[in-house]
């Protein structure tokens, strides 16, 4: 059964060992009950054996079959995808890029890298692009689809009717995590609250990412809500941001900032859930709390399909697979980002460690993320010289 969505200061608690934060592995299936076997001849059998095939290469993921994509020869083909590394990478390969391979003939490409490498070059190739799937973050994608760089949601598609609804803002909605807090649990005895990286005891070892990006957006709308206002008074977010100071540090990677959690050097890090969960089973020491007030701030990462791309229909069966059943499910148990498709069916325990239900995604804080892009730059400056003295 489904756990019922509780607030989500029920993390302080229940994740106090790094034993809950294993990657989980794949859930056996079963018959679904009231199963029965069907017995046909053998020439409806061959007609049904067919249409099994056809089902079976549109990806297995809960949609229909993705028309005649399979049965296309693209061979010569190339589709280009822009996407981060690591695990999403692998994941992606392992249950989109090679069937795809496999029943088409086609190439899948992998370009690795952040969003803003991605804007940069589908902005700059927008006359004549030679990416074909674009992974952006929430913030990006409306904008994007704003300025004609990337195909508007079509509503009248499976994969479009199958994911919740009102997430499919400029493009696909493709997973969802949040902003939390990363800690040494040897220097924090307990979960922290975002009040608590204010307390002096940690002075001088709290870290931050490089800004500008979603944590920075995220720990400025944090700072805001403390002081008693939200993102659009940047100066009440900026002076309760003066109390972190010094900082431990600003890093760029995941490696780097959790060597310095493992040495004591640094004790607590805002950081995104999917990124610091599928760590934790290396770093024993560290932990991950989901604070509670004010909650997490949602991240949500897009599929764009970028506008007259070389490969469209290509970049159409790579973005259903993306989006289906068993690659979102991979997502939650491997690598802990939330689903965003409805027909995913998560065990309790899987469940627990991911954001999988829009009430879950409402009791999040969110950014008014137009109004937060359009002072990014004025942020930037403010940033490096009133947080980091820079």
């Amino acid at each position: 059964m489904k756990r019922q969505f509780l607030p989500f200061n029920w993390f302080r608690e229940s994740r106090s060992s790094a034993d809950l934060f294993l990657t989980h592995g794949k859930r056996p299936t079963c018959p679904r009950p009231g199963f029965q076997p069907i017995r046909q001849n053998k020439g409806n059998w061959n007609i049904m054996l067919k249409k099994l095939t056809t089902a079976l290469l549109a990806g297995a993921i809960g949609l229909p079959a993705a028309g005649a994509f399979a049965a296309d020869d693209y061979s010569g083909h190339t589709l280009v995808v822009g996407v981060w590394g690591g695990d999403i990478e692998r994941l992606l390969r392992e249950n989109v890029a090679e069937p795809i391979e496999e029943e088409t003939g086609a190439s899948v490409e992998f370009v690795l890298g952040g969003t803003g490498d991605r804007m940069a070059r589908i902005y700059a190739e927008k006359d004549n692009p030679t990416m074909d799937v674009a992974f952006l973050n929430m913030y990006e994608a409306p904008q994007a689809l704003s300025d004609g760089i990337v195909l508007p949601p079509d509503p009248e598609t499976d994969m479009y009717k199958a994911i919740w609804d009102g997430m499919n803002n400029g493009c696909y909605a493709m997973s969802l995590v949040g902003l939390g807090i990363a800690y040494n649990k040897n220097i924090v005895s307990e979960a922290p609250e975002w009040e608590d990286m204010w307390d002096p005891e940690y002075n001088g070892m709290i870290a931050v990412a490089q800004y500008p990006g979603s944590e920075g957006d995220g720990l400025i709308g944090v700072a805001a809500r403390l002081a008693g206002a939200d993102e659009h008074d940047p100066d009440a977010a900026f002076e309760k941001l003066q109390g972190l100071k010094p900082i431990a540090m600003t890093y760029t990677n995941l490696d780097e900032i959790f060597a310095m959690m493992d040495a004591g050097e640094v004790a607590m890090a805002p950081m995104i859930s999917g990124y610091v969960l599928s760590a934790l089973k290396e770093h024993p020491d560290i932990g991950f709390s989901f604070p509670s007030d004010p909650g997490p701030v949602l991240v949500r990462d897009m599929l764009c399909l970028v506008k007259d791309s070389p490969e469209p229909e290509l970049a159409k069966m790579f973005a259903e697979k993306a989006l289906g059943v068993a690659n979102q499910t991979d997502y939650a148990e491997q690598i802990f980002f939330g689903p965003t498709n409805s027909m995913v069916e998560l065990s309790e325990e899987a469940s627990a460690d991911v954001i999988d239900t829009p009430e879950e995604v409402e009791s999040l804080v969110q950014l008014d993320w137009p109004y937060v892009i359009g002072e990014r730059s004025d942020w930037t400056q403010r940033w490096n010289k009133e947080l980091l003295e820079q």
